[in-house]
């Protein structure tokens, strides 16, 4: 994946007498432009996890990193604009990781330290969902991260299915309420959440009207749903990502 100037073939220029294989993800590239390996949602998205629209480029940094580079030009020095940094001692040399991109755990550690809780809550459930991690792996990142962090990852959802159900998980259980995780309900199907017993919460990530199946498959659970008494409420992405509030309130008078 990455060569030195003698085994270039048909490579893309890294930095000085280094060169990267087509293919390689365009921010991992440059995380690597900079002078270290990605982490975070960069990697994130490099190892296809549930990560939040973040445009920044995260880069890990051995503590004896030097000579860092802009991001898209090796030939200027770093413009750090849109670049976080991130300087550990537990960051290995670039030139140790071929695939220039950290170890999982640390990828993790570095977005609980840079994102809103419930949105790096959600890249660990996405981890743990895809099992690139078991529950007991988390134990080892806990031990590194502030109390207040370790609590959060202690958080962690393996059940939820996508980013937007994780999200609405732990901000739902922050707020105090008693949430069960893709529950079967007879006559009904499986639910994303079921919220003190008798709310039902579905999580659209795309919008239902755009597949005219979808909106008629979703009317008839909710008539069955509310047959067998239980309320439903649907929500998508931008509800939860950036009206929570009004999630909560809607949530809070649906259970009133």
């Amino acid at each position: 994946m990455w060569r030195k100037r003698s085994q270039r073939v048909c490579s893309s220029r890294v930095r000085k007498g280094h060169f990267a294989d087509p293919g390689v993800p365009v921010d991992v590239v440059r995380a690597a432009r900079v002078g270290g390996i990605a982490t975070a949602t960069t990697a994130g998205r490099a190892l296809g996890l549930w990560t939040p629209r973040d445009q920044r480029l995260h880069v890990a940094l051995p503590l004896t990193a030097a000579r860092l580079r802009d991001a898209d030009d090796a030939d200027r020095p770093l413009d750090p604009a849109d670049v976080v940094l991130h300087w550990g001692k537990r960051v290995p040399p670039p030139a140790q990781v071929p695939t220039r991109i950290a170890p999982l755990l640390l990828v993790l550690e570095h977005a609980l330290l840079s994102l809103r809780p419930e949105l790096a809550i959600a890249m660990i459930d996405s981890v743990l969902h895809l099992r690139h991690a078991r529950l007991s792996d988390l134990t080892v990142l806990r031990t590194v991260l502030p109390a207040h962090l370790g609590v959060v990852v202690a958080r962690a959802e393996p059940r939820c299915e996508s980013g937007l159900e994780s999200v609405a998980c732990y901000l739902l259980r922050a707020a105090g309420y008693r949430v069960e995780v893709q529950v079967v309900i007879p006559g009904v199907g499986r639910v994303d959440l079921l919220v003190e017993g008798r709310l039902i919460v579905e999580l659209d990530g795309r919008t239902w009207h755009d597949d005219p199946m979808a909106f008629a498959r979703d009317r008839r659970r909710d008539a069955a749903s509310a047959a067998s008494r239980y309320r439903t409420l649907r929500f998508d992405s931008g509800q939860v990502l950036h009206g929570w509030p009004t999630v909560l309130a809607a949530v809070a008078a649906a259970l009133a």
